[in-house]
């Protein structure tokens, strides 16, 4: 904040001021060459005497100034022209004009104004002088008096000519005075000349220099044509009329603040801004005040000054200062008026901090304190601008960052645990890419950085998915966070929407495609979104009967025979597959890699679930009626449907249809399940319900000993990619072998997935390996196609 709050003067302002103030130079120094050319012990006697009544004359009228306009400290008038009167008619011209320019000088620089004030009330009142001196001499109403030295301005005769003279000189000065200084005020205050003009304090104003005026000629009559004592006689009106001005001055006063403080209110609650409240602030305290030389600053009140402070918010303090009044009951209502601005400045500096700090709520996260949505949008619009003018749009890049497993930290530890690794991550970020390029947080897990200038592309993707790679500890644990990048280049025509739909489809190929990398968008990538939103569409529009099971049997290696035995089914593993209606025309049925990570994604995969357990539960007992015997029913749960405040309730419905048939229900879910803290007690009540639960896809996720340990799995399967290379890769052998293993001693039923070669299904049979499915047995049957499999053991396929 500055010293001062103080509004520049304008040019013109300067400029015109600047030529008043010459010619009342000029003024004083024709008055005093015309007076040194006649000089004598006469007049010097008279200017001496001149200058001991006019002086104390002046200092008496000018306390009690006029302002004309109430709305602003605008044209201010003063009763001194009685004093130039009294002079042009108590001593001869030149001598009363040298004494004119030696009382209203220092008379108007004494005041405690601006200096610019000062300066140009001293120069508008010698003005005043020729204008009297014109106006008089144009009535030809000089002439030399009885005990007068030399000829006078009026010859005080006490004709009706001199009156009308000197009321017209009156009236003179009057206009002069009022019509320059309204140019001055509209000049500097841009406003227009008839709006400082006309006003009703004019006529009072007026009126009130004629009467004061007359008073001086008054009094040159009386001196002259009377005993000089019988001019004290003239004090009684000069007070009278003193006194008549200062109340109405007092009274518009009281009107002129009153309104000046209702336009403040007014004004300053229009602001948003702080500079622009000060200027406002500044704008109305010489409203108030009544004077140009009130200000606004951050330094407190001189001695000279009156001020109260005003607090503008975060800890500033400004001060409202304006000049002493000589009247004490004048200053004291300033000091009121003052206080009264601010505290209305207060409130409107309040509501702007309040404003501004919502505002940057509003556009800054919470959470990391980086940029949120709307700030980056921001700043992506201006640097796009900026890249269009300065022909590098090319390099203008936009990274779409996401956290691959970040929900996993926020189910097991809380949201505080999250929160305090997003604001890891966005610190990482912030310190990877440096230099001009902006970091904000989209929202969840999802970061977006803008680099306006980026040659190197490849190298800071790199970095940026090191930075991405956190590991933390957290209760004992340690995670291991990493991220999926996608990144959109600027090209003719993108806005910001393009940018960050064009980024956010590359980031989601990139973990569709296996995560912790990234991709580049190419147009073809916005195609296949297109695509998955469709069938994300379609999904939710499926009815429930689209979606139909199909059944694959698992058999039982321990008691098969070797080689192309059949080996007897032991359960079957729930299949879904999708009736895809494109507008009328009935696709081949979809299967389940195809579209469950996208119900997942949409949501859909509850009602598909529920769908599956249905028809799994309306099955069984036509399964068990073709088998003659106890088989265990396999279904998938997605960790979504475990989320399902209903699930268990739906799931123990169907443990008691399928128990009623004789089957057995298993629920097959993914590794990811058993890391979830919160679905501990979910898991607990589904083995409640009698339902059994299985791990699918083991190897491929969080292989824990301690998981498997504390969690009531009763079976797990071995993935198919271990499965696919046990005969021929001594690793993969190895792996299996030690999954064996593990379930063996923990006491779990293991089956394995994929199994497709007599060699496969030889060497799982000789490492323990209870279970197997895969196309060497079977493939997924409709239930009416599985009844011809059921009645006896599955020989094994020559070709899978």
């Amino acid at each position: 904040m500055s010293a001062g709050v103080r509004e520049r003067r304008r040019t013109a302002s300067v400029l015109f001021d600047g030529v008043v103030t010459l010619a009342a130079l000029a003024t004083v120094v024709v008055s005093a060459v015309l007076f040194g050319q006649a000089t004598d012990g006469v007049q010097w006697r008279d200017l001496a005497l001149c200058i001991v009544v006019g002086f104390p004359l002046m200092q008496l009228l000018t306390r009690f100034p006029f302002q004309i306009n109430t709305k602003h400290a605008g044209v201010e008038v003063q009763f001194d022209v009685g004093v130039l009167v009294f002079l042009l008619c108590f001593a001869e011209p030149a001598t009363a004009a040298l004494a004119w320019c030696l009382c209203v000088v220092p008379t108007n620089l004494l005041q405690r104004e601006r200096w610019v004030s000062r300066v140009y009330n001293a120069s508008i009142g010698v003005l005043f002088l020729p204008v009297a001196v014109v106006v008089l001499g144009a009535f030809g109403v000089a002439g030399r008096v009885p005990g007068a030295p030399r000829e006078l301005a009026v010859a005080l005769k006490g004709l009706p000519v001199e009156i009308v003279a000197v009321f017209t000189a009156v009236v003179a000065v009057f206009v002069v005075d009022v019509v320059v200084s309204a140019v001055s005020v509209a000049i500097q205050e841009r406003t227009s000349l008839r709006r400082e003009l006309l006003h009703t304090g004019t006529w009072l104003a007026g009126g009130t220099s004629v009467a004061v005026g007359g008073l001086g000629y008054l009094g040159g009559l009386v001196y002259y044509r009377l005993e000089p004592w019988v001019a004290l006689l003239l004090v009684i009106p000069m007070i009278v009329t003193m006194v008549a001005t200062r109340a109405m001055r007092e009274t518009r006063d009281v009107a002129r603040r009153s309104e000046a403080l209702f336009e403040a209110a007014t004004a300053l609650h229009t602001q948003g801004r702080r500079a622009d409240l000060a200027s406002a602030l500044q704008k109305h305290a010489r409203m108030v005040a009544g004077t140009p030389a009130a200000m606004v600053r951050s330094v407190g009140p001189g001695e000279d000054e009156i001020g109260v402070p005003v607090v503008a918010g975060d800890g500033v303090v400004l001060y409202v200062t304006a000049p002493k009044r000589r009247d004490p009951s004048q200053r004291a209502s300033d000091e009121k008026a003052l206080e009264a601005l601010a505290s209305v400045g207060e409130a409107a500096f309040f509501r702007v901090s309040a404003s501004e700090e919502m505002h940057g709520l509003a556009r800054r996260d919470v959470v990391t304190s980086l940029p949120n949505r709307l700030q980056f949008a921001e700043h992506l619009a201006a640097e796009l601008e900026r890249a269009r003018d300065g022909g590098r749009l090319d390099r203008l890049v936009v990274l779409y960052l996401d956290l691959d497993g970040f929900k996993g930290v926020n189910d097991r530890f809380g949201h505080e645990a999250g929160d305090e690794l997003l604001r890891l991550v966005g610190a990482r970020l912030r310190d990877t890419v440096r230099g001009g390029n902006t970091v904000a947080r989209l929202g969840g897990d999802e970061f977006a950085v803008l680099l306006p200038d980026c040659l190197d592309v490849e190298g800071l993707c790199r970095r940026v998915l090191v930075a991405l790679r956190v590991e933390v500890r957290m209760r004992g644990h340690v995670l291991r966070v990493q991220g999926s990048i996608g990144l959109s280049r600027a090209r003719p025509g993108d806005d910001v929407g393009t940018l960050l739909r064009n980024a956010d489809t590359a980031m989601y190929r990139a973990k569709a495609t296996g995560k912790n990398r990234w991709v580049e968008f190419r147009p073809e990538l916005l195609e296949e979104e297109i695509a998955r939103l469709q069938v994300i569409e379609d999904l939710q529009q499926a009815p429930a009967e689209a979606f139909v099971v199909h059944y694959q049997p698992i058999v039982d290696l321990q008691h098969a025979g070797s080689g192309a035995v059949g080996a007897p089914v032991v359960g079957l593993e729930a299949l879904v597959r999708w009736r895809r209606d494109r507008g009328g025309a009935v696709e081949p049925l979809v299967g389940p890699d195809e579209f469950i990570g996208l119900a997942e994604r949409s949501g859909t995969v509850v009602g598909i679930g529920d769908s599956v357990l249905r028809q799994v539960a309306r099955d069984a007992p036509q399964i068990q009626r073709h088998a003659g015997r106890r088989l265990d029913l396999m279904v998938n749960v997605s960790p979504v449907q475990l989320r399902h405040p209903d699930f268990t309730e739906r799931v123990a419905s169907a443990v008691r249809q399928t128990g009623a048939s004789g089957c057995r229900l298993h629920l097959e879910m993914t590794e990811s399940v058993m890391i979830d803290d919160d679905t501990v007690d979910r898991l607990r009540e589904l083995a409640e319900t009698g339902a059994q639960l299985t791990i699918d896809d083991f190897g491929t996720g969080f292989s824990s000993l301690g998981y498997l340990r504390h969690r009531p799995f009763s079976s797990f399967k071995i993935d198919r990619s271990f499965v696919r290379d046990i005969a021929t890769e001594p690793t993969a052998r190895a792996l299996v072998e030690g999954m064996v293993k593990m379930g063996q001693a923990l006491g779990l039923t293991i089956v394995a997935e994929g199994v497709e070669h007599v060699e496969q299904a030889e060497i799982l049979r000789e490492m323990g390996c209870h279970l197997a499915q895969g196309h060497l047995y079977c493939r997924p049957l409709s239930v009416e196609e599985i009844e011809d499999v059921l009645s006896a053991p599955l020989a094994p396929k020559l070709t899978a």
